[in-house]
């Protein structure tokens, strides 16, 4: 039996499985409370594998491992310190984001400042940047699949694009079926990888950048190797919290599911078991990847780093269960992708278009809105994906800089500094905006996300200041 034939096996089942699930949720969703929360009856295993499901991103399984390969543990200071502090500040919010009646993260700030305009923008921004941010996905999709069917990038991510507009037209009950089914699977798969490639390299049992240093002789490989923070300094390092860090914090996608749990108590829970769990996982991740460097100390040379997992897995990892292994990754791809995939559509359908007009605000257009918002989503994604970054783990963090820039002041502003006004979060706003189109594409000695973040939020607390003032002066 020929390796081709045993994936498209592997893949018609997935596809099966995941029709099949598609399919059983679409009559769960006939209200917008639960195609957009799951009507906030959601329990402990589908919370935990819906947060893990959405946070294990193509950022993390092609992203962060092909960045351990080619930089060595230096990666874990940039990208899962900030991820997990930012969990972190999730945790300190989960009561009071709870306790809030929202369906969407636009529309709480935008009833608390009593602005319509300010959520609809709110709406638009967000949306813009879950677009950009499933490019990743579908490229990471796009990989897998390409290796996984034989055939060209191009057509294997106009297949991830169909599985995601249908596993996402079922509302939020789909999305987290198949967050639980994607992560069983991913986990399965990490960790026979883990043994794999760890076992195959004698006498190892922690791998660390010395003991790739110590395994590849000088100049095989070896060159480039853990230099990631070698032209960082201490303030670099230090600020990039304010992208993956304080992005993850303040991110609808994760804020939520804190909503859609069916207890504050739920939700405090999947926040630590979450954590514990991606504790395990990226010491997994973090072996693979540096053990990966002492095998194949050369694949940098030939492969970008979002396709050496692929790679590897594929054709130098071979087995009978390689396209088991590269279906969890076309699983953690998706589980991201329909996540953000939902969030554009019930922000545009209930943020944007509900707040304008004469129409009749139905229930059920609101809902055909917001699955033909998922569609023009997913589409424009698509388009975009032709052209995708090089880099997924750090075109991802500076997505999450411009929601740490916009959302921080917004959200923690908005539920921790009494004397908030709507001048001043318009004030945030527009800073925020403003200074992630100046700074972004500079060279700093900071991480630009942290100068932006910083001005929108003093401009948010100073502003209430000033406006008392002058009230002050003109009575």
């Amino acid at each position: 039996m020929s390796r081709t034939f045993d994936y498209l096996v592997c893949f018609s089942v997935y596809s099966l499985i995941i029709l099949i699930i598609g399919k059983s949720s679409f009559g769960e969703s006939d209200s917008i409370g639960k195609f957009f929360i799951g009507e906030r009856k959601c329990g402990f295993w589908r919370l935990f594998s819906t947060f893990v499901g959405t946070w294990v991103s193509a950022a993390t399984i092609l992203g962060y491992t092909g960045n351990v390969f080619e930089n060595g543990t230096s990666v874990i200071a940039v990208t899962v310190i900030p991820w997990f502090i930012g969990a972190g500040l999730l945790y300190l919010i989960s009561g009071r984001i709870y306790d809030c009646d929202m369906l969407t993260i636009p529309q709480f700030i935008g009833e608390r400042y009593h602005s319509r305009f300010l959520r609809t923008c709110c709406a638009l921004l967000l949306s813009g940047g879950y677009v950009f941010y499933l490019v990743i996905q579908i490229k990471g999709f796009g990989i897998a699949a390409a290796t996984l069917l034989n055939i060209d990038y191009k057509v294997a991510i106009f297949l991830v694009y169909l599985f995601i507009l249908y596993s996402t037209f079922g509302g939020f009950n789909s999305v987290t079926k198949t967050d639980g089914g994607n992560l069983i699977m991913l986990t399965i798969s990490i960790v026979v990888v883990y043994f794999v490639v760890v076992g195959g390299i004698e006498g190892s049992g922690f791998l660390t950048n010395a003991e790739v240093f110590s395994r590849n002789a000088a100049g095989s490989g070896t060159d480039s190797f853990g230099n990631l923070m070698k032209d960082y300094s201490l303030t670099m390092y230090l600020t990039m919290f304010f992208g993956w860090g304080m992005g993850l914090a303040a991110n609808p996608q994760y804020l939520i599911r804190i909503v859609a749990a069916k207890s504050r108590e739920t939700a405090r829970k999947v926040l630590i078991c979450s954590l514990v769990f991606l504790t395990f996982f990226y010491f997994c991740l973090t072996q693979i990847g540096l053990g990966l460097r002492i095998l194949f100390p050369y694949l940098s040379y030939y492969f970008g780093s979002d396709d050496i997992f692929v790679y590897a897995i594929n054709y130098l990892l071979r087995s009978r269960f390689s396209g088991f292994f590269l279906i969890s990754v076309i699983g953690a791809c998706m589980s991201t992708a329909n996540s953000q995939l939902l969030l554009i559509g019930s922000m545009m359908s209930y943020d944007v278009a509900a707040q304008y007009g004469k129409w009749k605000k139905t229930e059920d257009r609101i809902l055909g809105l917001t699955q033909l918002f998922i569609f023009l989503g997913g589409t424009l994604a698509l388009l975009l994906s032709l052209n995708p970054p090089s880099n997924s783990l750090f075109f991802g963090a500076d997505i999450w800089g411009l929601f740490s820039a916009i959302l921080t002041p917004l959200l923690y502003g908005t539920l921790y500094y009494k004397r908030a006004t709507r001048t001043g979060a318009w004030a945030a706003f527009v800073t925020g905006v403003t200074g992630t189109v100046l700074l972004q594409p500079r060279e700093l000695p900071v991480y630009w996300g942290f100068p932006v973040t910083l001005c929108s939020t003093l401009v948010f607390v100073l502003v209430p200041v000033l406006e008392s003032i002058w009230k002050k002066r003109a009575c």
